[in-house]
Formats: structure tokens, sequence, C-alpha cells
């Protein structure tokens, strides 16, 4: 594990960032390390997702960097590890890909990473990036703790489950975030801007993309759905 003598007084926010870059490849994972090191963030590099858990429950990252594909374990599966478990389901990922089709890009978003960059990647963007998950986290931290409820649907933050009448719902992870990003809007249009990047992690998809997530959506909610109105050319709210 490589770790950072950066002091308490380097260029830090007021909430104070650290990162772990979960990289199997030596020099890829240590130019990584040395660069957000460079860049005044405390910066820990582990080379395998395997056992990555007890490094994570040790040093409590603001933002996991992590490769997609990984010998023994894969970014993916390490995604999916994390986001069962409430104490790791706000940790912002951020997955280093080499995936290039959208529905791919989906794909991976789906399991639970909340931004993407492609190799070969621009090491600025990769850093901005990061900073910028960390930053949303931070400043979202205490509206997303809060419960959320509409009507007869309760959404449980905590355990990222959305229950109506009494029925959990069996929502994709995009879907859950659109969700919950309606119901806050409390009534109010929900660009398609702000879908992709609350819900979606500023991936460029199309507007047909949202769409068929929404269209899932609204019917899994039922009689609910039809509460989702479209707003032509705009977005979407949650009107009753």
């Amino acid at each position: 594990m490589t770790n950072s003598n950066l002091n308490a007084a380097g260029k830090m926010n007021a909430q104070h960032m650290k990162v772990i870059v979960i990289e199997d490849e030596q020099e890829i994972r240590e130019f990584l390390v040395s660069q957000f090191q460079e860049a005044g963030i405390e910066t820990f590099g582990l080379p395998s997702a395997v056992n990555a858990i007890s490094s994570i429950d040790e040093i409590k990252p603001t933002v996991i960097l992590l490769d997609h594909m990984m010998p023994g374990k894969s970014g993916a599966e390490l995604i999916t590890e994390l986001r069962r478990h409430s104490k790791h389901s706000e940790i912002p990922i951020l997955m280093v890909t080499g995936l290039n089709s959208e529905d791919e890009k989906v794909a991976a978003l789906e399991l639970g990473a909340d931004d993407y960059v492609t190799k070969p990647f621009s090491i600025r963007e990769v850093v901005a990036r990061a900073q910028a998950l960390h930053r949303r986290s931070q400043s979202s931290h205490k509206e997303q703790q809060q419960n959320l409820s509409y009507k007869a649907l309760n959404i449980l933050i905590a355990s990222h489950k959305a229950v109506l009448n009494e029925v959990e719902l069996l929502l994709t992870l995009t879907e859950y975030k659109i969700l919950c990003e309606l119901v806050r809007s409390n009534g109010q249009v929900l660009t398609r801007d702000r879908l992709r990047e609350r819900a979606l992690g500023n991936l460029n998809v199309t507007d047909r993309t949202i769409d068929v997530h929404m269209a899932s959506l609204r019917k899994k909610l039922g009689d609910l759905g039809n509460d989702i109105e479209t707003v032509r050319g705009v977005g979407y709210r949650m009107h009753s």
C-alpha cells in the first residue's frame, strides 16, 4: 500500500479528501497515486480488489478510483460487494475502463459506479472528476441521508430501498437514483442534464437512453408512474 506523506496543512479542502487507487498494473497505479499526491490529495494504492474491503474499512476513503478489469476480482465484482453494505454504499467510485460502447458504460454505472474515464486517459481529467465526485458527495451527504416519501412511496436511503404500499420495488441502481431525484425535486422540473449528473454519472447518453430508463421506472411504479410527467424539451417532474 502506498501512503502519501502530506501534512494536514496541504492543499486540502475543509472536507478532507482521501483516495484509494485500485489498479493491478504497478506503473499505472504508482503514476496515479503520485499525480493525486501532487495535487495535494491523500492517496493510497492497492494492487488488487481481492481483500480490498479491509483496506477500505481502515482507510475510509472519500473516493475510490477503480480499474475495471483485474485478475482475481474485477472492479465490477468489488463494486457489487461494496454496494451491498450500507457503510460503503455512498462512497463515490470512479471507474477506469477500456469500455467504449454506450451500453457497456451504462452497464458499469448500473453496477454502482458514479462516473468513469476511458483508457487512455488524461490525468488532469481523472483528478478533476475525482475531485468533482468528492465535492458532490460532501455537499449532498446530509441531504442524501434523509429518507424520502411521496404518497404511498417510501425511499429508505441507508438501505437503498424503495417501498411502495409496503412492497419493495425491484429497481436497478439507475432507476433508484432517478426516482430519488424525482422525489427530491418536489414537483420542480428535473432536467435531463441533472439526470445525467446525478443518476448517470455525467455519461453523455442520448435522450433516448434516459427515456428508456424512465419508461421502465414508470412501469415498476404502477399507477404511481402516471405521476411522472414529461416536460417536452426539458425533462421530467413528479407531479400529482
